[in-house]
């Protein structure tokens, strides 16, 4: 260890991954066979982590303990900036509707096929904002719409965050 130099650290890792280089692509928004794909910029979102449930099992008088099954989190929160019309906040509740219209006392959705999706957050390149690595959320849901804050003391845009729900993701 006493070679290290720092620019074999800046070769290795060259630019680095940036924290405010990412996409989000979210598909079916609306819910339905008519859900639109939105491909947008957030203002914050994270790539959940992924940990395994212990098992504990007695081996010859001792106890052990192993990898159980995969747990994935299960929510995914995605901080958006919305424009005047909050045309997007407005797409995220009409896809809470179609799987439990308040108004109308129903479900659109016949099953839950017919409301979850899929959704992709992408690594872009510090370079050349080329994908870099893509990860993938199945069985994806809004869970909540947070309210949003409107107030003369901040004159910033408007932002709202979408809790979803998901089963999995995978890097694809």
């Amino acid at each position: 260890m006493g070679n290290f130099k720092i620019d074999d650290l800046k070769n290795t890792l060259g630019l680095g991954a940036r924290t405010n280089k990412y996409q989000i692509i979210l598909n079916g928004v609306g819910g339905g066979p008519s859900g639109e794909q939105v491909n947008t910029l957030a203002k914050s979102a994270s790539i959940p982590g992924r940990s395994f449930a212990e098992v504990e099992i007695w081996n010859q008088g001792r106890l052990t303990t192993v990898a159980g099954d995969a747990d994935f989190g299960g929510t995914w929160s995605v901080t958006f900036l919305d424009d005047e019309y909050h045309s997007l906040r407005m797409q995220f509740i009409a896809w809470m509707e179609y799987i439990d219209s308040v108004a109308n006392h129903d479900r659109a959705a016949s099953s839950h096929d017919d409301y979850m999706s899929t959704a992709q957050m992408i690594q872009l390149s510090t370079v050349d904002n080329s994908p870099t690595i893509t990860y993938e959320f199945a069985d994806i849901w809004p869970k909540t719409i947070s309210d949003t804050a409107m107030s003369d003391d901040s004159p910033g845009m408007v932002e709202f965050t979408v809790e979803f729900n998901y089963t999995s993701w995978s890097i694809v």
